[in-house]
């Protein structure tokens, strides 16, 4: 129950300070649509979009109807951020760690095989 309160103010906020409440206008664009579907029966969703939002609108004198529709004029008078945090805090430990020294031998020059008498490419023997 405590979660489910916690979503509802949550959507609220978000609703109230942000440009999401347009898509409460949304029944008034289909309805509007509905209007412009009766006056003009070859008009597509995708026409009407346009017309609206991106291109010239008819000369019908519906201008404040126009400015009803979401996204047509939208109102933040106040920008917040919010966080919430979804993970647990966590602590990193620095890790102490000691020096490792490790004593190699040292190589001496007798123990490498001589190049030239390994090589398949060596001088001829006479």
């Amino acid at each position: 129950m405590k979660n489910r309160g916690v979503y509802i103010l949550f959507l609220i906020f978000i609703l109230h300070h942000t440009a999401f409440d347009q898509l409460l206008k949304l029944p008034a664009l289909v309805v509007h649509y509905q209007e412009h579907q009766q006056r003009n029966s070859h008009l597509s969703v995708m026409g009407f979009l346009c017309m609206h939002y991106w291109g010239q609108d008819d000369d019908d004198n519906d201008e404040e109807r126009d400015m009803q529709l979401p996204y047509k004029t939208v109102d933040i008078h106040a920008l917040h951020h919010s966080f919430i945090p979804l993970a647990k805090v966590m602590v990193i430990k620095q890790q102490t760690y000691s020096e490792i020294t490790i004593q190699y031998p040292a190589l001496k020059d007798n123990y490498l095989p001589e190049p030239a008498l390994t090589s398949p490419f060596r001088p001829p023997k006479a």
